[in-house]
């Protein structure tokens, strides 16, 4: 994992990233390529894009992985996926994290309920 400098404007991104099993890196030798090749740049292009790799996890046996990143902006996160061909084979989707205890703290602030 990769480290960036922490600052106040930095926020914290979460990807979830599925795959069928025929282009799986295990079972599918261009994706194996791909996968190799892009895992190879994620500490150049973290720091290219100002990203801190918080964690990556691979769920077994699943073709389903998680990854927390900090960052200013999600276009950096994008760029930085994108660049390490992340989406090549992968269902890749990124979401702004927001700590369950804030979220409460804030719950008030929501909208009136609808039921």
């Amino acid at each position: 994992m990769s480290s960036s400098p922490s600052t106040t404007t930095r926020k914290r991104y979460g990807l979830t990233m599925t795959h069928p099993p025929n282009i799986c890196p295990i079972a599918n030798k261009a994706s194996r390529e791909a996968a190799v090749a892009g895992w190879k740049q994620i500490p150049s292009l973290a720091q290219k894009y100002g990203v801190n790799m918080l964690s990556f996890d691979h769920f077994d046996p699943e073709h389903f992985i998680i990854a927390m990143i900090e960052a200013e902006s999600i276009e950096s996160v994008r760029d930085f996926v994108m660049e390490a061909g992340l989406m090549a084979w992968n269902d890749l989707k990124i979401n702004p994290i927001t700590p369950v205890s804030e979220f409460m703290d804030n719950i008030d602030k929501a909208p009136p309920t609808i039921f």
